[in-house]
């Protein structure tokens, strides 16, 4: 890869051996005595992704008691395995070939493998979590799968709405990505003493630079390069799915070249979608104003840090945020 990951930034430095618990915790937890079963399970965990979610849990453990205890840990590994549950979901929905540089579940092993495995890995975090015996992270966790769901669900029903407004496509964005920043941050604060306001600023720290983090990805998904994103790209587009640069490009042109660009996007003359639109976007500098909204919203995130008591670890955090809209995969 061309550019630093959050890790290879030096981002997680600090909580480097706290994450590779969590990692060791992971595969335990969702290894299996069925073959098929385990292979699918060394598929995922051997091609890590950024590890943010359970990094920001850790984050914010330190900073509300000082040091993680065992229920950071484990609801660390409880929202990993919920995430890459969502993947395996999302890469069948979108058909999508190739994630973190290698073959994607569902072009390995189908559709039906990949949901079921997408369901197994839901079911592990759901037991791991029971087992850790807090009834406010059960909460809490169970009120963001629902969120996520809502949010993927009402992103398939507004799938080709060429008048979907900015308001609601970050409240989609919201619901489908930030939830999962926020609430890591939030459980981070289960079972300290940390006051509540506290825990409500590295929740909305967590949701802005979800936000952020989603509108930079979308950004990608029309150029970025797949040898670089180590992902398929283009698949928004291509299911009818608008964000922010589209949504702000179908505003910026005529009634005329928005019906043709509506006609690319519906597949309805042949043309290369994501080529038409990346053409015009160039053309009218709307992905620097989309890139300067994720800036704004990394702005808004580092903001609520200073709810925060100062420290290593609230620092971090606001590195992070930086490096999320700096990120080019």
């Amino acid at each position: 890869m061309t550019e630093r990951t959050a890790e290879a930034a030096g981002l997680f430095e600090p909580i480097r051996a706290e994450i590779a618990r969590v990692e060791a915790l992971i595969r335990r937890e969702a290894a299996n005595p069925n073959p098929f079963v385990q292979t699918l399970v060394e598929h995922q965990t051997k091609h890590q992704g950024k590890r943010a979610r359970p990094a920001l849990l850790l984050y914010s453990a330190h900073i509300c008691g000082g040091e993680p205890q065992e229920l950071h840990y484990g609801l660390a590994a409880v929202i990993e395995m919920l995430h890459t549950a969502t993947l395996a979901h999302d890469d069948v929905l979108d058909e999508a070939e190739i994630r973190r540089n290698v073959p994607t579940l569902n072009r390995m092993w189908g559709n039906e493998a990949s949901v079921l495995f997408g369901d197994y890995l839901f079911a592990k975090a759901y037991a791991l979590c029971a087992r850790l015996h807090n009834r406010e992270a059960n909460l809490i966790f169970a009120t963001a799968v629902q969120d996520i769901c809502v949010g993927e669900l009402s992103q398939i029903a507004g799938r080709f709405n060429f008048d979907l407004e900015e308001d609601q496509y970050l409240n989609l964005i919201r619901l489908k990505t930030a939830v999962l920043f926020s609430t890591a941050c939030r459980l981070g604060a289960v079972g300290t003493e940390a006051e509540p306001r506290i825990a409500e600023a590295l929740a909305e720290y967590g949701e802005k630079v979800g936000i952020a983090f989603q509108i930079v990805d979308d950004c990608l998904d029309i150029t970025g390069d797949e040898r670089v994103m180590g992902k398929s790209l283009g698949t928004d587009l291509a299911k009818g799915k608008l964000t922010l640069p589209v949504i702000r490009l179908l505003k910026e042109l005529s009634p005329g070249e928005r019906r043709g660009l509506q006609q690319v996007m519906s597949s309805a003359n042949g043309k290369d979608p994501r080529a038409e639109v990346l053409r015009l976007l160039h053309e009218r500098d709307v992905l620097a104003w989309s890139l300067g909204r994720a800036q704004e919203f990394a702005e808004e995130a580092k903001a609520a840090l200073r709810e925060v008591p100062p420290s290593a670890h609230t620092e971090s955090l606001a590195n992070l945020a930086d490096f999320v809209v700096s990120r080019r995969s």
